[in-house]
């Protein structure tokens, strides 16, 4: 093989191995800058998208940025990272939504506050410089409950039958309240829940560790050392289309007395190499999904501010 030959199949090899790559750490393009973001995407995978106030949809990726009255939306299989001007973190995970109501982060601390409004899916909140300013003027909003933060990690997992509300990391001395009409619950330390259903709230509880698991999974936080896992659909679908390839590229080989095509039969090679880096990357995926890997993360000296 002559060099010319030796650099296209390293090229070719390369752009197919790229291919393989987690949304989550592609796509890094530069993103224009926008005066009224107050906050940024770190990490996505799947499809996810931003509304606007003026009812404009738009679709996001890595570095894009989150403007007040966004509506976050998460596809299957998806998830999404977002860090707040004021060191805050959303994660959200599949088929969620949320909505960035209120954001002021100001030099004046009692100017500032944040209001995000959750809806049905799982999402998990790490507090910033805004709950140690004015912990007063943030609140987290589910459906049916309003949840008041003081220094500390929370996850909200809701579904039609009712809601989760519970604690993953907590600063020495802060609490979380959780209220809905004529009913209030305060959380006192991290590994507690409690369940809204049937318009009551239940008492505080420990965490399922099959929750805790779940909801980390579900919605994992780069920022804290989480690894986002690739959307298993994403990687089928590429193993697929070099799959079609391959046969396309069979198909087009001539018969047992035709010349050799050796470019075909290279492409054939790369395509192969391409496919079996995909399912490796994707068994890879798998395998790390069922050991949880959520670490512990429960202790009383968390995350928050």
């Amino acid at each position: 093989m002559n060099k010319i030959g030796a650099l296209l199949q390293c090229f070719l090899l390369a752009a197919a191995l790229v291919a393989t790559v987690p949304t989550a750490v592609a796509a890094m393009e530069p993103v224009p800058e926008n005066p009224d973001a107050v906050g940024q995407v770190v990490s996505l995978n799947g499809k996810v998208t931003a509304q606007g106030a003026d009812g404009t949809v738009r679709t996001l990726n890595v570095n894009h940025p989150v403007v007040p009255r966004d509506v976050i939306v998460t596809g299957s299989r998806s998830n999404v990272e977002i860090l707040f001007k004021d060191r805050s973190v959303l994660s959200q995970g599949p088929d969620s939504r949320t909505s960035v109501d209120e954001y002021v982060f100001s030099d004046t601390p009692s100017a500032s506050k944040m209001l995000l409004k959750v809806g049905t899916g799982t999402f998990r909140y790490v507090t910033g410089q805004i709950v140690r300013q004015n912990p007063d003027a943030f609140a987290l909003e589910t459906p049916t409950t309003t949840i008041g933060i003081r220094g500390t990690e929370v996850f909200a997992e809701n579904t039609v039958e009712g809601e989760e509300i519970g604690v993953l990391s907590m600063t020495p001395g802060h609490r979380v309240e959780v209220s809905m009409p004529g009913q209030q619950r305060t959380i006192p330390r991290a590994g507690l829940s409690v369940m809204a259903a049937g318009g009551q709230l239940s008492a505080p509880a420990p965490t399922n560790p099959a929750t805790r698991s779940r909801v980390m999974r579900a919605a994992p936080q780069t920022t804290q050392g989480e690894q986002a896992a690739p959307p298993r659909s994403d990687l089928d679908r590429r193993i697929e289309a070099f799959a079609s390839a391959i046969d396309r590229t069979k198909g087009g080989l001539g018969g047992l007395d035709d010349r050799p095509d050796y470019n075909a039969l290279h492409n054939i090679t790369l395509q192969t190499q391409a496919r079996d880096a995909a399912e490796s990357g994707r068994d890879g995926a798998t395998a790390g999904l069922g050991t949880g890997g959520d670490g512990d993360g429960g202790s009383e000296g968390g995350q928050g501010e």
